[in-house]
């Protein structure tokens, strides 16, 4: 029973992305010229995201082994995580393209790059002091050993999530999201460090 239960959350997991990725690539490949995307196509991801989201917390709730009075407490604080981590990232990624740019332009004073880098800073500890004010009332409201399962749980479906993202995109089992031929490499920047360098 518990092997056929645990066999169709993977299974709608693997659905809702693979929904997410083909659609607009089967939109792409229909249409001659590039156009402005209307508010439908961009609505699916949310739907997708929402619907990954529902079967996440689902299999909280049965890993964690939650009552009703702490399901109540627990779910909405969890979900609240799950989207600081979503905006935290969006954040993070634009405040970082800007201090990229400010890196590369030879123009850029001292002071706007120091604004730009207090930026990415300020959302990183913005972020950590959130996420620590929900996890302390996640775990105030769940017992010891059920706070040791969030901590496995929340590292398999991380990397349950991710192996399904590379099973949609057609990449097999890889470090990162993409196999690397296939990802937008960056222009090389000098910021990184070469394979070689430790």
């Amino acid at each position: 029973m518990n092997s056929v239960r645990n066999g169709w959350v993977p299974a709608l997991l693997l659905g809702a992305l693979l929904l997410a990725t083909a659609a607009p690539a089967r939109a792409q490949a229909e249409r001659p010229l590039p156009r402005r995307m209307g508010p439908g196509p961009r609505a699916r991801p949310e739907e997708v995201r929402r619907a990954v989201q529902e079967v996440v917390i689902a299999r909280m709730r049965e890993a964690l082994h939650l009552t009703e009075e702490q399901e109540a407490k627990v779910v909405p604080r969890f979900t609240e995580l799950m989207q600081t981590r979503t905006d935290h990232a969006m954040k993070r990624r634009a405040a970082m393209a800007r201090l990229r740019l400010l890196l590369l332009d030879g123009t850029a004073g001292d002071q706007e790059i120091a604004r730009a880098l207090r930026e990415v800073r300020a959302i990183d500890e913005d972020y950590l002091h959130r996420e620590g004010e929900l996890r302390g009332a996640i775990d105030g409201s769940l017992t010891p050993r059920q706070q040791g399962r969030l901590v496995f749980f929340e590292g398999r479906i991380r990397r349950v999530v991710q192996r399904r993202m590379q099973e949609a995109m057609g990449a097999g089992p890889r470090r990162g999201l993409m196999a690397p031929g296939r990802r937008p490499q960056p222009p090389d920047d000098g910021f990184d460090l070469q394979e070689d360098e430790p």
